[in-house]
């Protein structure tokens, strides 16, 4: 009988022929040759050889099926290709196919590195980078503004601002008729109080004109000034009362005996 290996036991009762450290009925379920110790002629006995139909392959670190020369992380179980040879294989690449990106912390389809919220499914972008996304942000691309509030189409902050400068006007018209108001009161009473005293120092002018006019009682033509001048002894008595009338304008008046006029002040008579 064959004895392809040499070992002294015959091919018909040797269990591996080749002595490739293969048992036969392995190799006839493994597709190798039983009577050749490297089938694929990479150097690797069969036996030895992890992949003893390719030559390319005799090694799988791993264990995961993909042999170390073939596989980029031929001591990760869990990984074997890059494909975008960004350091982090497919398997945990978000993107694999993208060298710039490898995770997506919020699953938004968005990568991590170019995720402007990246723990914020919500957004993704803040173009006007003040600080609020676009999606909530009612002006994306207006930094001095992110809400609405009203919907007006007007944002709040200059809202805000233009009813704060149309109050500074209001206050500014109101304090202007103020003072047009305190004005033209105090021009219209002085315009009154100078009438007033115009209006006296006429009256002053003439009590005697007055008294002319008046219808005076039968006894007074009596008591003229003639015998105060003709006795006097009268120039030591208090002057009496000629005649008294009120003017158009609510004062009272005396012509006295002495030839004064006195008018009445509302607490005493005053010599005019």
């Amino acid at each position: 009988t064959i004895d392809t290996d040499g070992d002294g036991t015959g091919d018909n009762a040797d269990t591996d022929d080749d002595n490739d450290g293969l048992m036969d009925v392995d190799e006839a379920t493994a597709g190798t040759n039983p009577i050749v110790a490297d089938t694929d002629g990479d150097g690797d006995e069969d036996g030895a050889d992890a992949f003893p139909l390719d030559s390319t392959e005799t090694t799988d670190t791993d264990n995961d099926g993909v042999g170390d020369n073939a596989d980029t992380f031929p001591e990760d179980a869990t990984e074997t290709i890059d494909s975008d040879q960004d350091g982090v294989g497919n398997n945990a690449d978000a993107f694999p196919n993208d060298a710039t990106e490898t995770l997506d912390s919020d699953n938004d389809g968005v990568g991590d590195n170019a995720d402007w919220a990246p723990t914020d499914a919500t957004e993704t972008m803040d173009s006007d980078d003040d600080g609020v996304g676009d999606n909530a942000d009612a002006f994306p691309e207006d930094a001095s503004e992110t809400m609405d509030s009203d919907g007006d189409g007007v944002g709040d902050v200059a809202q805000a601002a233009a009813e704060a400068d149309a109050e500074a006007t209001r206050n500014m018209i109101i304090i202007a008729l103020l003072v047009i108001g305190v004005l033209g009161g105090g021009a219209v009473m002085f315009l009154r109080r100078g009438g007033q005293e115009e209006e006296s120092t006429k009256s002053f002018e003439q009590p005697l004109t007055a008294s002319h006019g008046m219808a005076m009682p039968a006894a007074q033509p009596a008591t003229i000034a003639t015998p105060v001048a003709a006795q006097p002894v009268v120039v030591a008595q208090e002057p009496t009362v000629l005649q008294q009338w009120t003017d158009e304008n609510g004062y009272t008046w005396r012509s006295m005996s002495d030839g004064t006029t006195h008018w009445w002040t509302g607490t005493e008579w005053q010599r005019a």
